[in-house]
């Protein structure tokens, strides 16, 4: 069986918690690499795997006859991922998650500081550089510069746009994070009968990966670039283990602590709402809206 389910972002849209509630579903499975991106070969950085054989073999065995899914969050972002994943699989459900980019970007900022992606602190000066970086303003450690053009992330109309023009509106369902948030059962629901699947009761809707800071940023920098000595031993546990991680991460997650993050200014965030008025004018226009009970 291939992957029929693809979560494709955007990211900080609540694509760690639709992973978990759907993938405690007895009828799906999530491959055991979170965020492969393989089909984003136009972001070379985030891809886990390079060949088909690679990437199918990070999902588990469907001897059931489970939904196999998987969710990288850049392919929404990506330009190449909608075609090449329509290529592998033209019958693949999409689940697209959305936020308004006043609450979206600044996470997604903070996600980048987070990672190492990012080395300007204040998310106001990192909007309006967007799309002018300097070399000297990107971290060593960033993997895809493009993905600090914040204002480029945002445009959610021509994102969207991609996956209606390769695959048929029946198989895309947008979810928008004001209105899932709000009503999780109900959008629990729709994406259940979205995949012709049957409710399980599911009704634990806890909030999941909720923003975080490191108390060491040497540690978090050793866990997520380790040295190049250490990179061969790694591999080599990983292999004699069979497993595709360690769970280092996981382990040195839960000794992070939640963001400290300033809140945004409310003129700054009439900005970007003026900002992205039309392109949201358009996205309105596409025939992706699934209205979810009040």
């Amino acid at each position: 069986m291939k992957p029929g389910l693809f979560i494709v972002g955007a990211p900080k849209c609540g694509t760690t918690a639709w992973v978990k509630y759907l993938g405690e579903h007895p009828r799906i499975a999530f491959s055991r690499v979170k965020e492969p991106h393989y089909f984003a070969v136009d972001l070379p950085g985030f891809r886990e795997v390079e060949t088909e054989r690679e990437y199918e073999a990070l999902f588990p065995d469907a001897g059931d006859g489970p939904i196999l899914g998987e969710a990288s969050v850049l392919y929404l972002y990506s330009k190449t991922a909608a075609e090449e994943i329509r290529k592998y699989n033209p019958d693949a459900r999409i689940l697209i998650l959305l936020r308004a980019q006043e609450d979206y970007l600044p996470s997604w900022h903070q996600q980048l500081l987070y990672t190492f992606q990012e080395k300007i602190e204040d998310f106001g000066e990192a909007w309006r550089l967007s799309g002018q970086r300097r070399p000297e303003s990107i971290p060593a450690t960033c993997k895809e510069p493009s993905l600090l053009d914040y204002k480029a992330l945002g445009r959610f109309h021509e994102q969207v746009a991609r996956f209606l023009t390769h695959f048929p509106r029946s198989q895309v369902r947008v979810l928008r994070f004001e209105e899932w948030t709000r009503n999780p059962r109900d959008a629990y629901l729709d994406v259940l009968s979205f995949l012709g699947l049957e409710d399980d009761g599911r009704t634990d809707f806890r909030p999941v990966n909720e923003a975080k800071r490191h108390r060491s940023d040497v540690l978090g920098r050793v866990l997520q670039f380790p040295p190049k000595w250490l990179v061969g031993p790694i591999k080599l546990v990983k292999t004699v283990l069979r497993k595709d991680s360690l769970g280092l991460a996981d382990a040195i997650a839960k000794l992070n602590r939640k963001s400290d993050r300033k809140a945004i200014e409310p003129q700054l965030k009439d900005e970007i709402r003026a900002f992205y008025r039309e392109d949201n004018r358009l996205l309105d226009r596409l025939p992706t809206r699934q209205e979810l009970p009040a």
